[in-house]
């Protein structure tokens, strides 16, 4: 009687015969970090990877990612029905709206005029017709 998972190609013993160990995998001729399959070069120096250009609102939501990953976004402020109905709203109108929200967010009690007014320009952005994006940012920006 054969011996079950012995001769099967998907078992863990097949697949430990064929691992090649990190060291002896072939490493890019530049910085030494493994390469790309049937290439010499790694993914950085063949060149394939284009930097985006700046465009309207990618600053903005690099700065509310970097203050996420600090943990220097307020959750009231996250939870707020004002910064949840900017979802669909494009990148470019989205992301200045929300990083205009969080840098008065600290003054809403000494300056209650211009938390309001920054609040309503976000109500009223939010309020516009139009083409409604999927949600492709960051998980704090699609809540």
């Amino acid at each position: 009687m054969p011996g079950g998972w012995k001769g099967s190609p998907n078992s863990i013993a097949a697949l430990l015969r064929c691992q090649v160990p990190r060291e002896l995998l072939p490493k890019c001729k530049r910085c030494r970090r493994l390469a790309v399959s049937g290439q010499e070069l790694c993914i950085g120096h063949i060149g394939r990877w284009v930097s985006q250009p700046d465009k309207a609102g990618r600053a903005e939501s690099r700065t509310l990612a970097r203050l996420e990953r600090a943990g220097l976004l307020p959750l009231e402020l996250i939870a707020l029905p004002v910064w949840r109905n900017l979802v669909g709203i494009a990148t470019a109108q989205r992301a200045p709206a929300r990083l205009a929200l969080v840098q008065v967010w600290d003054r809403r009690y000494t300056e209650p005029m211009r938390w309001a007014q920054v609040q309503r320009q976000a109500i009223n952005l939010a309020k516009q017709p139009g083409k409604r994006q999927n949600n492709t940012a960051y998980w704090y920006e699609n809540r």
